[in-house]
C-alpha cells in the first residue's frame, strides 16, 4: 500500500524560539535561508563529490559501497558488526560488548539507503522486540542498551538514536512501499512530544541529552539533525506545529555550540552552545567521540537542504581549517583547540570530509576539500575491537559522500 496517506507534503515554516544567545557578539541567530533552495530535497540532484572532485567513477563508487557492506555486515569476526539472529538480527558494540539503540539505527539507515531490506527488517525485528517500549513512562522511544540477548541493559533513551529510528522507517516505508514501517515512525514521531517525556525541550526547542530528569536542560550537539527535523516538520501527521519550530533552534544550536575559533564541537553543550560539564562525564566539555558527528550533521543538512548555507560554510571553515594546521594528527581536544590527543580517527576523516560539503566551490579550499575527500576514500576500514563506532561514523558519511544517502519521499 502507499505510504502517502500518513504523509505531508507542505513544507513547513521555520520558526526560531528559545535558543539561547550566540556566544559571540555579533554573530547572527538565525539561518540565511536562500531564496531559491538549492537542496537535494529539493533539486533531487545527489552527485557524489568523489566523482566531481576526485574523478571517480560509478563503477568505482559503488565497489566502494560493495566493499563497506561486505566488510561490515557480511565479514569476518574481526570486521563484520551486523550479527544475523535468524529472523532478527543486530549490530554488537564489540569494544564494550552490547548493543545499542544508536547502532540499530545507523544499521536501519545503512540497509536502507543500501537497499538490503532483508537485513533491514531483521535490525527492525531485533528492535521492536527487544527495545522498543510501546507502553509506561518510556511509551515510544527505546532502552538505549541491551545485552545480546535482548535482556538486561537500561531503559533509558539515547535521543540521537530516536531521530535515525524515524527517519529510516520513513525511507523504508516510501522506498519499499510498505505502510507499517510509516505507522511506526508516526506512533514514535507522536510520543515524543505528547509521551511522559519529550525528547525536545519545550522552551527552547532543542533535543536534549536525555528527556528525564536534570539531562533534559541540556544538550548534545551531535543529537542535532536539522536534516531530520525539518522531514518531520513535513512528514509528521501530529505535531506539525512542534516540529517546525523546532527546524531553526536545532540549526542555530549545532552553530552556536561550534567554537568561534577551532570550529570544535563538546560531547555536551548548554542551549546557548557553551560545554556543559557533568560529574559522571568528566570529558563532557571537550571535543571527543560523539563530537565528531557534528560536522557530518552540519555537512549533511546543507546539501540536502541548503537552509543555512552562510553559517555552516562558516562552520565548515572552521573546523577544516583547524584540523589542517592540527595536521589531521589528533582527535581529542578542548573545546578552543588545546590540550591536543589520541589519534586522528576513521570517524573524524569520514565526517568531516561531509562537511567539505559546505565548502564546494569555496574560493581558497579546493585543495582542502581534495584532501579531505581523498582521505575518506583512501582510508583503510577498521578491524578489532574499536571497530563499531568509528567505523560506522565512516560507513554513514561514505553514503552521503558516495552520492548514496537519499532522501526517500513518498509517492503522492
Amino acid at each position: 500500500m502507499k505510504t502517502h496517506l500518513f504523509l505531508l507534503a507542505a513544507a513547513a515554516t521555520m520558526v526560531l524560539s528559545g535558543c539561547g544567545k550566540d556566544k559571540q557578539a555579533g554573530t547572527p541567530d538565525t539561518p540565511v535561508v536562500p531564496d531559491t533552495p538549492s537542496g537535494a530535497y529539493y533539486t533531487d540532484n545527489y552527485t557524489s563529490p568523489f566523482k566531481t572532485v576526485l574523478g571517480k567513477t560509478d563503477a568505482e563508487i559503488q565497489e566502494k559501497l560493495d566493499q563497506l557492506w561486505t566488510h561490515y555486515f557480511k565479514g569476518d569476526n574481526n570486521s563484520k558488526v551486523f550479527y544475523d539472529n535468524g529472523n532478527e538480527g543486530y549490530i554488537l558494540d564489540i569494544d564494550n560488548g552490547y548493543v545499542s539503540s544508536e547502532g540499530m539505527a545507523y544499521g536501519m539507515m545503512i540497509a536502507v539507503q543500501t537497499d538490503h531490506k532483508t537485513e533491514f527488517d531483521k535490525l527492525w525485528n531485533w528492535t521492536k522486540n527487544h527495545m522498543w517500549h510501546k507502553s509506561g513512562e518510556w511509551d515510544g522511544y527505546f532502552a538505549w542498551q541491551r545485552n545480546t540477548s535482548g535482556a538486561g541493559g537500561d531503559e533509558n533513551c539515547c535521543p540521537g538514536a530516536e531521530m535515525y529510528f524515524i527517519t529510516s522507517l520513513f525511507f523504508a516505508a516510501n522506498r519499499w512501499e510498505e505502510e507499517q514501517y510509516g505507522i511506526d515512525a508516526q506512533y514514535i514521531l507522536k510520543k515524543m512530544w505528547e509521551g511522559t517525556y519529550t525528547l525536545f525541550n519545550e522552551t527552547e526547542n532543542v533535543i536534549t541529552l536525555c528527556p528525564k530528569g536534570n539531562e533534559r536542560n541540556f544538550s548534545n550537539p551531535s543529537y542535532d539533525l536539522p536534516a531530520f527535523v525539518d522531514l518531520f516538520s513535513r512528514w509528521s501527521t501530529t505535531n506539525q506545529d512542534k516540529w517546525a519550530a523546532a527546524t531553526a533552534p536545532t540549526r542555530n544550536h549545532l552553530y552556536v555550540s561550534s567554537h568561534a575559533t577551532s570550529g570544535l564541537f563538546s560531547e555536551y553543550s548548554n542551549f546557548d552552545g557553551t560545554p556543559h560539564t557533568t560529574t559522571y562525564n568528566p570529558n563532557a566539555d571537550r571535543y571527543m567521540h560523539d563530537a565528531i558527528r557534528c560536522a557530518m550533521n552540519f555537512g549533511m543538512d546543507y546539501y540536502l537542504f541548503a537552509a543555512d548555507p552562510v553559517r555552516q560554510r562558516e562552520m565548515a571553515k572552521r573546523i577544516i581549517d583547524f584540523f589542517e594546521n592540527d595536521r589531521y594528527a589528533h582527535a581529542v581536544f578542548n573545546w578552543d583547540g588545546a590540550n591536543p590527543s589520541g589519534s586522528y580517527s576513521l570517524g573524524e576523516i569520514g565526517a568531516n570530509a561531509v562537511a567539505c560539503y559546505a565548502l564546494l566551490g569555496a574560493a581558497g579550499y579546493e585543495d582542502k576539500v581534495r584532501t579531505n575527500l581523498q582521505k575518506a576514500w583512501d582510508a583503510s576500514l577498521m578491524t578489532g575491537q574499536k571497530r563499531y563506532y568509528d567505523g560506522l561514523v565512516h560507513y554513514l558519511s561514505m553514503l552521503h559522500l558516495c552520492g548514496s544517502f537519499k532522501i526517500w519521499k513518498p509517492n503522492l
